[in-house]
């Protein structure tokens, strides 16, 4: 499989705390790969370095081949790469349809002044977005509730809505950022079943992941981070199994 994204040497400093320190991996294209480790290893900064919310100090990012460290965030998002956020960001006062729409590419015919002079090709963007978003909820399994406001469905389904809303951007690499935690045996049980099911339709993930036994089930690659480097990236039963890495995770070790 081709290389999508590849990671090279990455640094980024808050301060006098090296948040990454030479952080190295890769990406390969219609793989789940699981980004593990304890907490503040560094892995929602590397997220956020990938996604334009942060620039990179030294190193670079590839996103087949192209450079796109320090670019934009809205422009890395049409490149091809989008992402969840640990808390959800979701727009509570609207539907869940509307939630989904409102993440669709921009085309001609959705601004007020061609609703205006163009109102019936105004009206044809719309039902096409509609049309798109209602697929996505059938996706995530979610369309029963198109027409419910955020705040009116469980937590576990506000989840999947963050997921329908990566999806929406049509992006070929999904980063989502502990997607399963908070959740109950069943809600869980579907948002495997999901990234599964996103993996099977050509996805690329990037998943940060704490339980251990979901990574072993999701996982074609896990990349295992402590104190803002890699440690190790492999095989998932190879990594995880490591004492070495096992007593950092679990023991606070170093």
């Amino acid at each position: 499989m081709e290389t999508l994204l590849d990671v090279g040497n990455v640094t980024r400093s808050f301060g006098g705390l090296r948040a990454l320190d030479g952080c190295s991996f890769a990406l390969r294209q219609g793989q789940v790969t699981c980004l593990v480790g304890p907490n503040g290893a560094g892995k929602t900064t590397v997220f956020d370095c990938i996604t334009g919310f942060l620039k990179p100090d030294a190193g670079s990012i590839r996103l087949s081949g192209e450079p796109i460290a320090g670019l934009h965030r809205r422009d890395i998002v049409r490149r091809g790469i989008a992402r969840s956020f640990q808390n959800l960001r979701l727009f509570e006062e609207m539907t869940v349809i509307d939630n989904v729409i409102v993440c669709l590419a921009d085309e001609t015919g959705n601004d007020p002044i061609t609703a205006i002079l163009r109102p019936f090709h105004s009206q044809a963007v719309l039902k096409r977005k509609t049309e798109q978003a209602r697929a996505i909820l059938e996706t995530v399994g979610l369309l029963a509730k198109a027409d419910h406001l955020v705040t009116a469905i469980s937590f576990g389904q506000q989840k999947l809505l963050c997921i329908a809303r990566v999806l929406a951007t049509d992006a070929e690499l999904l980063l989502l950022d502990e997607p399963t935690s908070g959740l109950g045996a069943t809600a869980l049980d579907t948002m495997v079943a999901l990234i599964r099911r996103l993996s099977g339709l050509g996805k690329t993930l990037l998943v940060v992941e704490h339980n251990t036994r979901i990574v072993r089930d999701i996982a074609d690659q896990v990349v295992f981070m402590h104190q803002g480097r890699v440690l190790a990236a492999g095989d998932p039963g190879d990594v995880l199994e490591r004492r070495d890495l096992a007593e950092i995770y679990f023991g606070g070790g170093h």
